[in-house]
């Protein structure tokens, strides 16, 4: 029984093993020396504003879902790599207000539409609450005026594209699949996530970059998915590395 039990197992992980040889094998031929360029390019877009650790600011957020238009002003104080506290105002009246910690996620209202809801996640998907599917940590990056580009080891340039304009970045052994497409200027003005299947999760598209100081921050930025539900920033003050202390990521008891 034991003997049947292993060589089981041993077939179903030569199996698996096979499958993501396969999987993996689907990356195209490229060139090694545009694989370089096409690496460092991705590596820049991964450590852009990098120095930005801390940040507060407003903006208008504005959320469409088909059935809903939503706009509303928004202040947060986030802290890289994962706290963030944001509170959502209609007419100057605060309605709603997040806390993530990176262990949970509170959701209070100011209106008493609910009570307050805690949920533990260390990263949770904000598709439930905002209707885009996006992690807390990628509009944490957002926030920070950095750019949501998972980790990656292998990268290389879009097929077919001859102005080398579109990299795509891919972790081995994992099936999601990220593209950063550049202007002519060589700045980013779009990503995209794909899951395994090849099937759009999301694309962001920077609209507009704007001077906060010395830094040059992503300003007006549009994540749509598939379904064309779509949530559109425009960032309106930005404070790059203030002092923020760790008490504004923690409740009181009247909230």
């Amino acid at each position: 029984m034991n003997r049947h039990f292993f060589f089981t197992n041993f077939c179903f992980i030569a199996f698996l093993i096979l499958i993501l040889q396969s999987c993996s094998s689907l990356r195209p031929d490229t060139k090694p020396t545009l694989d370089k360029q096409a690496l460092h390019r991705s590596k820049e877009a991964q450590s852009f504003n990098k120095h930005i650790t801390a940040a507060k600011g407003t903006a208008w957020a504005t959320l469409e879902t088909g059935t809903k238009h939503e706009k509303f002003k928004i202040a947060w104080g986030v802290v890289f790599p994962n706290k963030i506290r944001m509170t959502l105002l209609v007419s100057a009246n605060p309605v709603e207000t997040i806390i993530a910690t990176g262990e949970k996620i509170t959701f209070i209202s100011h209106t008493g539409r609910h009570s307050r809801n805690t949920y533990h996640s260390k990263d949770p998907d904000m598709e439930k609450y905002i209707h885009v599917p996006i992690k807390m940590s990628e509009m944490i990056l957002i926030l920070l005026g950095r750019f949501p580009v998972k980790d990656f080891d292998d990268a290389w340039f879009s097929p077919g594209d001859t102005s080398l304009s579109t990299t795509v970045l891919k972790q081995k052994w994992r099936g999601a699949k990220q593209y950063i497409h550049f202007n002519d200027k060589k700045n980013i003005d779009r990503l995209l996530l794909e899951d395994y299947t090849g099937q759009l999760i999301y694309k962001a598209v920077i609209k507009a970059y704007k001077k906060f100081g010395s830094d040059n921050i992503p300003a007006k930025l549009e994540i749509q998915d598939i379904n064309n539900r779509k949530l559109t920033l425009e960032i309106t003050n930005f404070i790059a590395n203030p002092t923020i202390k760790e008490s504004l990521f923690q409740l009181t008891e009247d909230g």
